[in-house]
C-alpha cells in the first residue's frame, strides 16, 4: 500500500476524470480516440493506434460542449500499454492552454455548470 500512495504523491499535477473525443497524429498515423483523464500537463487516452513510449504527437481535443476545442501542437507518450497512452504536454498554444484550465476548473466542480 505503501508503493501506491508514493506513485499518488509523486504526480505533480492533479487529473480530472474526463471523457471528450480526441484526434491523434504522430506523423505516419492518425486516429480518433477517447481522452479518460486530464491534467494542467498530460492527459491519459486510447486510441486505435500503434504508439510507444517517446513518440511525439499532435493532439486535438473535443470538449463536452463540441464548440470548444483544444489544440496540443506537440506531446509526448511518457508510456503505453495496447491502445491506452500517457501523454505529456509539451507544446500548448497559450489560449488553448488558458482553455484547458478553464475546462479543467469546471470539472472539479461541477457546480459551475449551473451558473
Amino acid at each position: 500500500m505503501a508503493s501506491q500512495v508514493s506513485a499518488i504523491e509523486a504526480r505533480s499535477n492533479k487529473r480530472i476524470a474526463l471523457q471528450c473525443s480526441v484526434i491523434v497524429a504522430n506523423g505516419a498515423q492518425t486516429g480518433e480516440g477517447q481522452v479518460l483523464n486530464v491534467s494542467e500537463s498530460g492527459c491519459l487516452m486510447e486510441a486505435p493506434i500503434l504508439i510507444k513510449a517517446g513518440d511525439h504527437l499532435q493532439l486535438r481535443l473535443f470538449l463536452s460542449d463540441g464548440n470548444l476545442s483544444v489544440c496540443v501542437s506537440l506531446a509526448v507518450v511518457q508510456w503505453a500499454l495496447g491502445f491506452r497512452f500517457g501523454v505529456e504536454f509539451l507544446k500548448v498554444d497559450e489560449k488553448h492552454r488558458a482553455r484547458l484550465s478553464q475546462f479543467r476548473a469546471i470539472g472539479e466542480d461541477p457546480w459551475k455548470l449551473a451558473f
